[in-house]
């Protein structure tokens, strides 16, 4: 049975040519997942600043009469929702920068707000340590929150 997706987007790290080209292309790819009956349903969040607006909720919705333009991203470069260099494994920073209140952990503090907007799929555009913050977020709900959602 299809049901409503709530997909969350957002890019990490440097500013590399593809990161605006993938949002345009996840955009197309869950819009056309809804046009041929896939899911019931679609809300897009994209996350401003990478992991930094995971972690204080600095995001917002892309409208759905937005969608089909949102191809035009893939002829751009950079970002257009913004990036950071902010690792979720990394207490001493998170804290410093106000990203997380003291006795949160970035993890946690991510995963909380991921559950807040009931996130069923975020997608982390970057390269390596995007993807291996990734991996630890995905281990993290895994273990303390029963895989609720896929990143």
């Amino acid at each position: 049975m299809s049901q409503h997706i709530n997909v969350a987007l957002m890019t990490s790290g440097g500013l590399a040519p593809c990161l605006s080209s993938s949002i345009g292309h996840l955009i197309h790819y869950w819009s056309d997942a809804l046009k041929d009956g896939k899911i019931a349903g679609l809300t897009i969040r994209c996350y401003r600043d990478g992991y930094k607006g995971v972690l204080i909720g600095d995001s917002f919705l892309v409208p759905e009469e937005e969608w089909p333009i949102c191809c035009s991203l893939q002829d751009l470069g950079g970002s257009p929702i913004g990036n950071s260099r902010v690792k979720l494994t990394n207490v001493k920073d998170c804290l410093a920068r106000g990203f997380v209140k003291e006795g949160n952990t970035p993890l946690e503090t991510a995963a909380q707000q991921l559950l807040a907007d009931k996130i069923n799929v975020l997608h982390t555009i970057g390269g390596d340590d995007t993807n291996t913050q990734a991996a630890e977020l995905s281990k993290y709900i895994l273990e303390k929150h029963h895989g609720k959602i896929v990143v």
